[in-house]
């Protein structure tokens, strides 16, 4: 979830050099909900700082507003970990789309997945009456409507693949019956 938070510690203008390194680093540890447990002694390896300068780092968010802190403290004296929960708002809504860099490198979909046989030849039939008789264009789309009229059975049907080189029904008619369709 770290994209979204980062982007709001991006946005403040108080955040500067190492401090937002800081922050950004535990951005990345963060859950959907803004929670993060981190060692000062990670944070200051992940930073390239001391663990004293992770310290003040995490003090000056706090004092800032940015971070919630709660510390778990085992028998007495001891604390086990650091538990920071981000307490600037965020954008969390979940993006559905591509950035504008990867939607043009999809690849582009075919027609067949998007329309039926008869959808197809309808769309020719349509496009047909925009050219001109006796063009080339006009002449292509005639021979797809010709082609996709002889794809569909008499019946509206789609006709089986063995069968599309037979063109009249007396011929399949005589097809036998472990090969006909049920």
């Amino acid at each position: 979830m770290a994209p979204p938070i980062i982007a709001a510690l991006r946005q403040r203008q108080d955040l500067r050099e190492s401090l937002l390194h800081t922050a950004q680093e535990l951005a990345h540890l963060a859950s959907i909900y803004g929670v993060a447990r981190a060692s000062y002694s990670y944070l200051a390896q992940k930073c390239h700082c001391s663990r004293r300068t992770a310290m003040r780092h995490i003090q000056r968010l706090l004092d800032l507003g940015i971070l919630g802190k709660t510390v778990l403290w085992i028998r007495g004296n001891c604390c086990e970990t650091n538990t920071y929960t981000f307490r600037i708002p965020w954008d969390a809504r979940v993006r559905r789309e591509g950035s504008d860099k990867t939607a043009r490198k999809l690849p582009q979909q075919e027609k067949e997945k998007y329309t039926s046989l008869r959808e197809e030849l309808q769309n020719q039939k349509n496009i047909l009456r925009d050219f001109t008789p006796g063009s080339c264009f006009w002449q292509w789309t005639r021979e797809e409507i010709a082609r996709l009229e002889g794809l569909l059975a008499p019946g509206g049907d789609v006709t089986p693949p063995y069968l599309l080189g037979m063109m009249d029904a007396r011929e399949r008619e005589q097809v036998p019956a472990e090969l006909a369709p049920v």
